[in-house]
């Protein structure tokens, strides 16, 4: 490969000194190989110096694009361009491509005068993402698999949800039906055997259909170089570790926790498995995160610490300090904070003397959690949310959270549509179901918790693990939308380019998206997919937007997220009109496209001349702005308009009512739409001199230069 390089590398040099261009087109769109995601495409490519026009074949075979058989050749054009439009009515397959299929390319240049003419191009390709679950991890087959090992795939195409099926006999997941679906495309099945082999399979629901997958399988290791380490964990197990280990891996663990915080660094996470780990712990200042995890049958892990603190936090610890998935019982206190305020999320303490005590201008983070049966008392000093705590409190829940056996240790919460049965390791239903479903904090994500979960964490130590019950009341309502891109209170982000995205929440068939520069949003659209564009933007603007996640029961409504735009203008060249639009100039109405440098052009209140003409050929997304006078302006990516108050307001921000400020006065908007497909060919735009607008459209609507 080195070699080839070295050659590839050298001969582009020798043909730059001979003044040759590269013999063939290059750099295709969709990349060479690529996974697609669309029914439509469209195809670009970079020239070499010398083509005339392009020879264009296209096919669903590999030697028939290659040898231009088949019916392959789609036609020949011009040298200016450089895309071709397949999947649209009017274009090669007209009804859309088809996921799972693989499509074949070719462009071959043409210059007659030449004679090494036409330079035969590489055959390209891109795949059509198919409708089942693809490219598993680990790789069907594999061997030496970890035994804590994460599953994970691509999703199908448009796939909305996903259900696992997981075992160690082959017929039986093949033939296995009714799995619970499930929102993320990943699925931890536990500490696995060493030596056995598993099969799994993954059926696709596109929100219509179920596709099922293909069975995959692999090998967990017996054999090999000693395993290593996920960077920045460090693993627990009372049961099978000892604090000789290293603590890099599950096989390694350490056997207490303390010596787990003690060997971490700040940011790393301590993973716990089930076990009662008696003593105290500490966190020593340190910012890290220190979870229990559930292991099928066993649980979560169990601290006890009768005659004293089961956990304290007294040398400083801030927010970072990150204490969650625990049942404390039957200790003197089970949580000790002094001078810190750290984070404390889905603990279940009971039969505590104390719960939870703060002092000194402690102000810990405190969720989720249930305080029950303590003696002498649930929290002092500090306050918690989103929590079920038998002496109450502010919006807390007080109702007996309705554990299952909490005289034999199983603080599992009842639920009507089902909890898990440790003893006989299977899911039962049960006649009630507790208020600790579905009562967590709604801004923490759900996480492993199965479906259906109600799109919320429930409260205490299952919250948000494998062995969460699962949600009666509104099981099959889609989960909220999280993890926003931009994220929730972004700074200087730029004003163009940017694409709003966020991970569905579980059972979500659709999406409700909300946009605006205040917290009364407008309705923008539904949609089938998890990003958004908003066009261009304002800068130095807060924006604020939220998602409802939709499905045939009914809406979850989002929380509201926001970001900040910089304050600094977009540059220039994106933001077009397209042909047709017409523009003053000498006194005249004439299509921008029909303007050449140095004309003279009016503009507000004096006479200029247009000092460049920017052209630009592609596929752009277009929007029609129809004014009350009748007239249209034909509007490509964006653009900023002056509004009757002469403030300048973006594309994106116009609305019917708003009024434009023209040369004359102003004109109203009366609507502004969305072309429901792209505008393929040129678009324009110009720069004035001595100016930074100009007028656009018979009712002369004053527009920035860019």
């Amino acid at each position: 490969m080195f070699k080839k390089l070295i050659y590839l590398t050298s001969l582009v040099l020798v043909l730059s000194l001979a003044g040759m261009g590269w013999p063939k087109t290059s750099n295709p769109h969709p990349d060479d190989g690529a996974m697609y995601q669309d029914t439509w495409a469209s195809l670009s490519w970079r020239p070499g110096e010398h083509a005339v026009s392009f020879d264009i074949y296209i096919g669903e075979n590999y030697d028939d694009v290659k040898n231009g058989t088949g019916g392959t050749f789609r036609g020949n054009q011009d040298m200016h361009t450089w895309f071709f439009i397949i999947g649209f009515p009017g274009h090669p397959y007209p009804d859309g491509l088809i996921p799972g299929t693989t499509y074949y390319w070719r462009i071959d240049e043409i210059n007659d005068q030449r004679p090494d003419s036409p330079s035969v191009g590489d055959v390209w390709s891109f795949k059509l993402a198919p409708y089942t679950a693809y490219d598993p991890d680990p790789a069907d087959g594999a061997e030496l698999v970890e035994t804590n090992v994460t599953l994970s795939w691509e999703p199908g195409y448009h796939a909305k949800l996903h259900a696992v099926y997981f075992g160690d006999n082959y017929e039986e997941v093949n033939n296995a039906t009714d799995g619970r679906p499930r929102g993320a495309p990943t699925y931890s099945p536990g500490l696995l055997e060493l030596g056995k082999t598993y099969y799994w399979r993954v059926d696709e629901f596109d929100g219509r259909d179920t596709h099922k997958g293909d069975v995959w399988s692999f090998t967990v290791g017996t054999e090999g170089p000693p395993p290593v380490g996920d960077q920045g964990i460090i693993y627990v197990d009372e049961v099978n570790g000892n604090d000789n280990n290293s603590g890099m891996t599950p096989q390694t663990a350490f056997a207490t926790i303390q010596k787990g915080i003690d060997e971490a660094e700040d940011g790393e996470v301590v993973l716990v498995y089930p076990g009662l780990y008696p003593g105290e712990i500490n966190f020593l200042g340190k910012t890290i995160t220190v979870q229990g995890v559930a292991v099928s049958p066993a649980g979560v892990p169990v601290l006890w610490n009768p005659g004293d603190f089961a956990v304290s936090f007294y040398s400083g610890e801030g927010s970072g300090s990150i204490l969650k998935n625990f049942i404390i019982k039957d200790s003197f206190m089970g949580v000790f904070i002094a001078d810190s305020s750290p984070t404390i999320s889905n603990l279940t303490i009971v039969g505590n003397r104390y719960g939870i005590e703060a002092y000194a201008d402690s102000e810990p983070e405190i969720s989720s959690v249930i305080l029950w049966d303590n003696i002498d008392g649930d929290l002092f000093g500090c306050r918690a949310s989103f929590s079920c705590i038998e002496r109450g409190g502010e919006g807390i829940i007080t109702d007996d959270p309705l554990f299952v056996d909490p005289d034999d240790g199983d603080y599992h919460l009842r639920s009507e549509r089902g909890r898990y049965w440790p003893e006989h390791d299977i899911w039962v239903l049960d006649k009630v179901t507790s208020p600790c479903v579905d009562g967590g904090d709604p801004h923490a994500e759900v996480l492993n918790e199965p479906m259906p979960n109600g799109g919320r964490i429930n409260i205490g130590a299952y919250g948000g693990t494998a062995e969460a019950s699962l949600s009666p009341g509104e099981q099959n309502l889609p989960g909220q939308a999280y993890n926003p891109n931009p994220h929730d209170e972004a700074d200087d982000v730029e004003v163009y380019d940017v694409i709003l995205s966020w991970t569905h929440g579980a059972y979500a068939v659709s999406h409700d998206v909300y946009f605006g520069t205040n917290d009364s949003l407008d309705f923008i659209s539904n949609q089938t997919t998890t990003e958004f564009d908003p066009g261009m933007l304002d800068p130095g603007t807060t924006y604020f937007w939220r998602v409802d996640e939709v499905n045939h029961n009914g809406k979850r409504t989002g929380a509201m997220w926001n970001f900040t735009t910089s304050d600094k203008w977009p540059p220039k060249g994106r933001t077009c009109f397209v042909a047709e639009t017409g523009i003053r100039v000498g006194g005249e109405l004439i299509p921008i496209s029909k303007i050449s440098q140095g004309q003279s052009i009016r503009g507000m209140n004096c006479l200029s001349k247009i000092q460049e003409v920017q052209e630009h050929n592609g596929t752009f997304t277009c929007y029609d702005v129809l004014l009350e006078s009748g007239n249209c302006l034909g509007v490509a990516e964006n653009h900023y308009f002056m509004t009757e108050s002469g403030q300048w307001i973006s594309l994106l921000n116009l609305k019917a009512g708003i009024e434009l400020k023209t040369s004359q006065g102003s004109v109203g908007i009366k609507s502004v739409t969305k072309r429901p497909k792209p505008y393929v060919g040129k678009v324009y735009n110009l720069k004035v001199e001595g100016s930074d607008r100009y007028l656009v459209g018979k009712d002369a609507v004053i527009v920035r230069d860019y």
